[in-house]
């Protein structure tokens, strides 16, 4: 999970300015204690017990931009982040994105234009940690951490949204950043409610025939699970 890695990670840093202090230039210092603070306050963020009020800790702001004191404050994170993801894509043989079904795209973070499905889509963006790159496109974002699942409230509001963008005769790319947990979450749900799939088990099998590598984990499973009883609980009521 997200927590334990970041914090993890900040275990070096944070040993090398505590030992390190009396040897290294004080600004080294610094920058290695800003590091392992910076990490630890991420992992303590997306904990359970905080995910779902920290969303705005990096500094996302609605409109997908990154506010400055967020990349001020949480540099190495960002840094860190955007070097996996650009490694990660030179060593992988996953596309970035992939057609579900019927102007339905599913996919990771899409660093720049030329990373899009064509036909100009509806972009979907279910992290609370990369920036809007395409400023010329329909945008919405869900703020999610990394390895958690939506609340019902943004599952429905993903959903209606994404909808309202086919209808208008756009194409949709739902993404997070690999298009592995989170945007499979919402997908699942576009899925069900747009008549192509009958419940979101369903739905999934039909997204990873098309994208083999995404995978549920337990908070995402049990995400589709409480926003189906929702939706079971919304129908009883009509």
């Amino acid at each position: 999970m997200l927590s334990t890695v970041v914090g993890t990670s900040t275990i070096i840093p944070a040993t090398l300015a505590f030992f390190g202090r009396k040897h290294f230039p004080l600004p080294v210092t610094l920058i290695l204690a800003h590091v392992a603070a910076s990490g630890f306050v991420v992992a303590i963020a997306a904990t359970d017990t905080f995910a779902s009020s920290s969303t705005f800790l990096l500094g996302k702001q609605p409109s997908g931009k990154i506010s400055w004191w967020g990349w001020a404050l949480f540099w190495p994170y960002h840094v860190a982040l955007r070097t996996k993801l650009w490694v990660q894509r030179q060593t992988r043989v996953e596309p970035v994105w992939d057609h579900i079904t019927d102007g339905w795209y599913l996919g990771g973070w899409p660093a720049s234009a030329k990373m899009l499905p064509e036909g100009e889509p509806a972009i979907l963006d279910c992290t609370c940690e990369l920036p809007r790159i395409q400023r010329h496109l329909p945008y919405d974002n869900l703020p999610i951490w990394d390895t958690h699942g939506p609340s019902v409230k943004q599952i429905d509001e993903g959903v209606k949204w994404a909808l309202g963008q086919k209808e208008s005769g756009r194409p949709v790319l739902v993404h997070c950043a690999h298009g592995h947990g989170r945007s499979l979450v919402v997908m699942c749900a576009i899925l069900v409610v747009s008549g192509r799939a009958g419940d979101f088990l369903e739905a999934y099998k039909m997204v990873k025939a098309a994208r083999p590598k995404v995978r549920l984990n337990s908070r995402q499973h049990k995400a589709l699970v409480q926003w189906q009883e929702h939706m079971k609980d919304r129908k009883k009521a009509t």
